[in-house]
C-alpha cells in the first residue's frame, strides 16, 4: 500500500510540518514544509508544499494513496479541515485515518528502529493532550501502557527554563544544552521537578502554567513564579552571565535524572532492554547519552527527527503497519528532494558565480578543507530532521581551535558558545569517541577520547563531549569519500559538520537557496553536485 503521513497547519499553533510517502513499507519520500517556505518551524502552514515534493519525489499522483494518516484525533474538527483542504489543493481525498499524536511519535521511533521487542517511549511538550506515552513494541505491533499529563510535562519544564534564559522556545532548547557544559552546581529546581521516593515524577506545573497561558512561541512560557523562584529573567539579547550558566546546568541534570528515572522505572515493569525514543526531548543528546549508561539499557535508537518533525513519518509508518507492510529500519534521512545537474546548472549560470566541474569531488573538498577553507556541501537528496548529515552541510577542519569561532561568528551568525559536531568515519569512530555502536544521526553525546581532544579541538565541547555522527561508506559513499580524502591528507578521519544554513532560517533545500547563503556568508567553497565554485574568482 502506499501511505502518505502529513503533519501541522490546520491548528494554528502547530510547527515542523511536513508529509512522508512510504511505499509497501519502505520510506520512499520525507519532506518537511519549512525548507520550501522559507520559515523555520513553519508555524500554521499547510504541508502543501511538502505533499507535492514528497509525490513527486516518490513518482506518484494523490489517486495513488491507498491511506492518508494525521494525528490530532482529539480535535473535533480537524477531520473535516484535512479534507477540505485536500479536496481545495489536490482535487482528491484518499481514505483517511486519525491517529493520536503521542501514538505517531511511538510510530515513528518503533518502526524505524528496526527492533523486534523494545519499550518505546515519547517525551513530548504536548499534542493530543498528553506530554508523552509509554508503550512496548512487539511482533510489528505497538501497545500503550501509559500516557503522561499534558501539563505535567518535561518538554514544558524545559521550555520553561528556555524561555527564562532568554531563548526561543521550540527553537532554541538546545541552546540550553550546550550552555549547561559552561554551569556550575549549586542551584536547586527540585520545587519545580523531583522524584519521590520510588523514583516517580512530582511537578509543580505553576511555574509554567498561569491564568496566561501562551498562545504564541514569542511570548513567555513561565510564570511569576519562576523568576520569583531564580530572580529576573534574562531578556532576549543580553549579556549571558555565568548565573545563567548555572541555571542551564541545573535544568540539564535535572532532565537527565528524570528522563533516566522514567526509563528505569518503565523497565522494571517490562524487563525489556531495548529503547526506542522519540518526542522533542529526545533531541537532548546528553539525556540520551545517560540513558545508554544506564545498566538496566542494551540498545538504544532515537527517531532522528524526534520532534514533530517526525510526525509525518510516524503517521506513514503507523498506517503502512496497520495494513501489515513489512517496515524497513531507518539507516539514512535522505529522503527529500534531489536536485539534478541540469537544474543545479541552471541556478550556477543565474548567480554570476564563475563554476567548474570537479573530476574527483571528494578529493577536490578535501583539498579546500585541509587549506583551512570553511566548504558549502550540497550533494544527494535533502535530509529530514533538524540535523544536516552530509546532503546539506557546512565543513571545516575540525583540527583549528579557532575554526568554532569562524564559523559561529562569520558563517552561522550565532552565539559563540555553541558547539559544533563531529562527522567520523565509522571505520574510526572508537578510537576517537567512547563510543561502541555506531552513531549516524548526531543524536547522542558521547566523550571524546582525552588523547584526541587536543587533536579536534574545534568539536570537542567545553565538558570534553562531541554530538558524533558516524559515517559508513555503504548508507553515505560520496560523504564517506570525502572523510577518507581529508584522512589521507591529515591523518584525521573527522570534519567539523553543522546545517548548511545561517542563524534563524531552514537548512537549505534548493540550489538556489545554497548559493544564496554562500554568497551572504563566509564560506569560501561551495561543492554543488559535481561543480565547484568559490569566491576567489567570481564573476566579472
Amino acid at each position: 500500500m502506499i501511505v502518505l503521513g502529513i503533519h501541522g497547519g490546520v491548528i494554528p499553533t502547530q510547527h515542523d510540518a511536513g508529509a512522508a510517502v512510504v511505499v509497501n513499507g519502505r520510506i520512499a519520500a520525507v519532506c518537511e514544509e519549512e525548507r520550501f517556505a522559507r520559515y523555520k518551524g513553519a508555524f500554521g502552514h499547510l504541508p502543501v508544499r511538502s505533499i507535492q515534493a514528497c509525490l513527486e519525489q516518490a513518482n506518484i499522483r494523490m489517486t495513488d494513496i491507498g491511506l492518508l494518516v494525521s494525528s490530532g484525533n482529539t480535535h473535533r474538527d480537524l477531520r473535516a479541515r484535512i479534507q477540505r483542504y485536500f479536496q481545495h489543493y489536490f482535487g482528491h481525498v484518499p481514505p483517511l485515518l486519525m491517529i493520536e499524536h503521542q501514538m505517531a511519535h511511538l510510530a515513528s521511533a518503533y518502526y524505524s528502529s528496526g527492533f523486534d521487542e523494545a519499550m518505546v517511549i515519547s517525551i513530548d511538550a504536548y499534542g493530543d493532550r498528553a506530554s508523552g506515552a509509554l508503550a512496548v513494541g512487539e511482533n510489528g505491533a505497538l501497545t500503550v501502557h501509559q500516557r503522561l499529563p499534558q501539563f505535567e510535562s518535561l518538554g514544558l519544564f524545559y521550555a520553561a527554563i528556555t524561555s527564562y534564559l532568554g531563548f526561543l522556545v521550540s527553537e532554541d532548547e538546545y541552546k540550553v544544552m550546550g550552555l549547561s557544559a559552561y554551569g556550575r552546581p549549586g542551584i536547586d529546581l527540585s520545587p519545580i521537578v523531583r522524584l519521590d521516593d520510588n523514583g516517580l515524577l512530582q511537578m509543580d506545573t505553576r511555574y509554567w502554567q498561569d491564568a496566561l497561558r501562551p498562545v504564541s512561541r514569542f511570548e513567555r512560557y513561565f510564570s511569576p513564579a519562576l523568576e520569583s523562584l531564580l530572580g529576573p529573567a534574562r531578556q532576549p539579547g543580553e549579556e549571558i552571565t555565568q548565573r545563567h550558566c548555572d541555571i542551564a546546568h541545573a535544568a540539564q541534570t535535572l532532565l537527565e535524572k528524570a528522563v533516566t528515572s522514567l526509563v528505569r522505572t518503565f523497565h522494571s515493569e517490562t524487563s525489556l532492554r531495548r529503547v526506542a525514543l522519540a518526542g522533542g526531548v529526545a533531541l537532548n543528546c546528553l539525556a540520551n547519552w545517560r540513558i545508554l549508561q544506564l545498566p538496566e539499557i542494551d540498545d538504544l535508537f532515537i527517531q532522528p527527527a524526534a520532534s514533530d518533525r517526525g510526525i509525518a513519518l510516524g503517521c506513514a509508518l503507523y498506517g503502512a503497519a496497520s495494513n501489515g507492510d513489512p517496515i524497513e529500519a531507518l539507516d539514512h534521512v535522505q529522503h527529500g528532494r534531489s536536485y539534478d545537474e541540469k537544474s543545479i546548472e541552471s541556478a550556477l549560470r543565474t548567480s554570476g558565480y564563475r563554476f567548474e566541474r570537479c573530476d574527483n569531488t571528494a578529493e577536490a573538498a578535501a583539498e579546500a578543507l585541509d587549506n583551512g577553507r570553511i566548504v558549502g556541501w550540497f550533494q544527494g537528496r535533502s535530509e529530514f530532521g533538524p540535523r544536516a548529515l552530509g546532503g546539506r552541510s557546512i565543513l571545516a577542519d575540525p583540527r583549528n581551535q579557532s575554526m568554532k569561532e569562524q564559523v559561529n561568528r562569520a558563517v552561522k551568525y550565532r552565539e559563540d558558545f555553541r558547539p559544533f559536531a563531529p562527522a567520523v568515519l565509522l571505520e574510526d569512530l572508537g578510537e576517537i569517541f567512547e563510543c561502541s555502536r555506531a552513531s549516524p544521526f548526531m543524536t547522542v553525546t558521547y566523550p571524546v577520547r582525552p588523547t584526541w581532544q587536543p587533536k579536534i579541538p574545534a568539536v570537542t565541547h567545553a565538558d570534553g563531549t562531541a554530538r558524533v555522527q558516524s559515517v559508513s561508506a555503504s548508507t553515505l559513499p560520496l560523504f564517506h569519500s570525502l572523510l577518507k580524502a581529508f584522512k589521507n591528507r591529515t591523518n584525521i578521519p573527522v570534519l567539523l559538520n553543522t546545517s548548511f544554513n545561517v542563524r534563524g532560517e531552514p537548512i537549505v533545500e534548493t540550489p538556489a537557496d545554497a548559493l544564496a547563503t554562500f554568497a551572504r556568508s563566509a564560506l569560501s567553497e561551495l561543492f554543488i553536485g559535481p561543480f565547484r565554485v568559490s569566491k576567489f574568482t567570481p564573476a566579472p
